[in-house]
């Protein structure tokens, strides 16, 4: 029986994961699965029905009224690429509040993630993935300085969202409030675990920590064939 591997990649925001785990997973030929962009999708749809206050019940009634589609970085949602609309990070902060709520992530974990994992190769990017994939083939933790990431995520607005009036100061105070949240939290809490393999990418390119991820990979299953021209292409 062919075996499915399984690779996770945490991290905190703007880490350069979700970039990072896509070129991995095409250098692999694996699929690919943003947990962010899962949990981002369904506060977006419980912020569409103008819900303020989340109880549990109503919660999940509408959250079974959506269905989304995942491609890459792309979110469908009614055949439209919904992801420029999940881009903000006020809605990344939504989402990581009620990430803290055990019903919010064992619906999605339950009824989404852990059947689009189920039975394939695939490298699964996202904060926290203990709770859904607690022994995976490799694990990795990618990690950069708060100002990095800033950086990292004010170009990111002006490239991929076409958002201009975004400062570094206050994406900074976001990304630092993110973070305590993701680190605090009493459910799966952001943090390494003893067998992840840990790359600061503060100062490197992200070809370059795509190539570190693929020699881990290749070292641990030489069997595997890699695409070694993809990573650095992927826009």
């Amino acid at each position: 029986m062919k075996k499915n591997y399984v690779i996770v990649v945490n991290g905190p925001g703007s880490s350069g994961k979700s970039s990072a785990a896509l070129e991995v997973a095409k250098s692999l030929g694996f699929s690919f699965l943003s947990t962010g962009n899962v949990y981002r999708s369904y506060a977006w749809a419980l912020q569409k029905e103008g819900i303020q206050k989340y109880v549990k019940n109503k919660c999940i009634e509408i959250m079974q009224r959506y269905k989304f589609e995942y491609y890459g970085k792309s979110i469908f949602y009614k055949d439209k690429d919904i992801a420029k609309d999940l881009g903000y990070e006020e809605l990344a902060l939504k989402a990581a509040s009620l990430a803290q709520k055990s019903w919010y992530r064992d619906w999605i974990n339950t009824n989404i993630i852990l059947p689009y994992v189920k039975n394939k190769s695939i490298v699964l990017e996202g904060r926290g993935l203990t709770e859904i994939v607690p022994n995976p083939d490799v694990d990795f933790f990618l990690k950069s300085t708060i100002f990095a990431r800033a950086n990292r995520r004010l170009r990111q607005y002006v490239k991929r969202y076409g958002i201009h009036d975004a400062t570094l100061d206050n994406i900074y105070k976001q990304i630092k409030k993110r973070d305590s949240m993701d680190i605090n939290r009493k459910l799966a809490p952001l943090r390494p675990n003893p067998n992840s393999k840990v790359i600061n990418n503060s100062m490197i390119k992200r070809v370059d920590t795509v190539r570190r991820m693929l020699f881990i990979v290749h070292k641990r299953f030489p069997e595997l064939k890699i695409d070694w021209k993809v990573p650095g292409t992927t826009k």
